[in-house]
């Protein structure tokens, strides 16, 4: 998965966790006291900004670190090849020790996140289709219905008795306030009823339905997701009778009445499972609260929507970087490239492939082990490496190429310890085949390998560097040539007649080589983003 991709689902996973906190935050502080104080509205909108919290923070974090980089702590002083002294050598692990046991977890999860991805995205739509289409029938019933009446732009219908009153607004297809036919009996009633439905309106819950309808299709599956939903529902309706009870048309007795007629008519319509509110019937809180006293006190609404921030966001931001782990994004990448390189120096373009070699470098175990083991190996042949490198004026960047090909390990090229590389096997130091170190003076024979001489190597590695940058005058086709050979470098290059290493790695032109040689660069600049 590319880290843009693993960001989104990272989010969307921290969301679910804190839609399940700041409910049982917020019903914990209700429950120890805080609701007393506030009235039904009020504790709607403490609910509703709570949600919001929940979904908005982790996504504002992640485009906070897309677009907003904190900006790079280092200089380019902290390059290992500026360092005097060596670096601890690293531990080696045998190739099936505990390294390539955690490779393996990590790339079974890498192989089944995507689908558990696609199947959460499948869910989701067929959630939000199935409701959408349960609307289209809604209004396809609504507009058969008789008109008792407008009301500005509402239209009030007589429905069906099993189907109670509700009120419901369709983007471009106006607003509706349905009322069972047996509530005409009873001109009270009916009146009561229509103020009820009007007032959702008055009060926005129509059109705040399609956002609920969003959140539950993106977490159909989540439990703490649906109980959440169903307290704003019903707190929805308990604002709705005290806006009602504290105007001077309604008198309190008879909108009691009315709510206990409505259930008794239909008592299956207002049930909410056992859990939600404490009440296995909501009529009666709905009727209890009618009677009891209205508390208005902004400032504790204020208060207490301020301290779920205070908790929910710290949370946000330490679930972010804990599910994230080590990860680099795209700016805090290019944000390194342009702060690191010294004059002359080897350039990196910072694209999402790099991003992606990056992180399989920072947050793997087999990755981290590596770049590490690399970093202390480098330390015992820097020296002699960098001269030969200056003498023929290449930049020290291609370090990381002996980096990536060996983690400067001078291995035959029977071995089987690991490499970054993708393509055929050589030997040495920078993995010189056969053929190619037999072209630039290198003899390898029975009994005599000159590839396994670093020095020599490490000659005619330069060499090699040397005459590709000479062809091509750019260090990424030619760090591609290196790996891929020059053929294939210009076929890729003829046939598109594109010279943009990012582009012909996107397309499949050319492999992952030079953006791995490039992440290997920003950690040869910055080390310590594998403490």
């Amino acid at each position: 998965m590319s880290a843009l991709f693993q960001d989104v689902l990272a989010a969307y996973v921290i969301s679910a966790v804190l839609v399940a906190v700041g409910f049982g935050l917020l019903r914990a502080a209700l429950a120890l006291g805080v609701e007393r104080s506030l009235s039904a509205r009020q504790t709607l909108r403490v609910g509703r900004v709570t949600l919001g919290l929940a979904v908005v923070l982790p996504w504002a974090g992640l485009v906070a670190r897309e677009f907003l980089p904190a900006g790079p702590l280092f200089t380019f002083e902290r390059s290992l090849v500026r360092y005097a002294a060596p670096l601890a050598p690293a531990v080696a692990r045998p190739l099936g020790g505990p390294v390539q046991g955690a490779s393996s977890v990590e790339g079974g999860l890498r192989t089944g996140m995507p689908w558990v991805t696609v199947g959460l995205g499948v869910g989701a739509l067929a959630f939000l289709a199935w409701e959408l289409r349960r609307y289209a029938r809604l209004r396809r019933k609504l507009e058969a219905l008789p008109v008792l009446r407008r009301v500005g732009r509402v239209r009030v219908v007589l429905g069906d008795v099993a189907g109670g009153a509700f009120s419901v607004w369709f983007p471009g297809g106006g607003a509706w306030a349905v009322v069972p036919s047996d509530v005409l009996e009873d001109a009270e009633a009916l009146r009561l009823t229509v103020r009820h439905e009007l007032q959702h309106h008055r009060q926005r819950d129509t059109v705040l339905a399609y956002a609920r309808l969003g959140f539950d299709s993106a977490f159909f599956w989540h439990p703490f997701a649906r109980s959440f939903s169903r307290w704003l529902a019903e707190y929805q309706e308990l604002a709705c009778d005290e806006a009602l009870v504290m105007s001077k048309h309604v008198p309190t007795e008879a909108y009691a009445r009315c709510l206990l007629q409505a259930s008794l008519r239909i008592p299956a319509a207002f049930s909410l499972p056992a859990g939600v509110t404490g009440m296995s019937h909501p009529t009666v809180r709905r009727i209890r609260m009618l009677f009891e006293p209205r508390p208005r006190s902004s400032v504790r609404t204020l208060g207490l929507s301020l301290s779920l921030a205070l908790v929910l966001a710290p949370l946000a931001l330490w679930a972010q970087g804990a599910v994230r782990g080590r990860a680099v994004s795209l700016a805090e990448a290019r944000a390194l490239a342009e702060a690191g390189p010294r004059e002359g120096d080897l350039p990196v373009v910072v694209d999402a492939a790099v991003v992606e070699q990056l992180n399989r470098f920072i947050t793997t175990p087999k990755g981290r082990d590596f770049m590490r083991k690399a970093l202390a190996n480098l330390a015992a042949h820097r020296e002699a490496m960098v001269g030969t490198l200056r003498s023929r004026s290449l930049p020290e960047g291609l370090l990381a190429v002996a980096m990536v090909e060996s983690a400067v390990s001078n291995l035959p090229e029977t071995s089987r310890e690991p490499s970054m590389a993708p393509g055929p096997r050589g030997a040495g130091v920078w993995m010189f085949i056969p053929e190619t170190a037999r072209r630039f003076g290198l003899k390898v024979e029975a009994g005599r390998d000159e590839r396994l001489d670093v020095a020599r190597e490490t000659e005619a590695a330069a060499a090699l560097f040397q005459a590709l940058y000479s062809r091509y005058g750019d260090w990424r086709l030619a760090l591609a040539a290196y790996n891929q050979g020059e053929a294939v470098v210009d076929r890729a290059v003829t046939e598109t007649g594109v010279r943009d290493v990012s582009e012909l790695t996107r397309t499949g032109k050319l492999n992952s080589y030079t953006a791995t040689v490039q992440a290997g660069v920003l950690l040869l600049r910055n080390p310590h983003l594998l403490d």
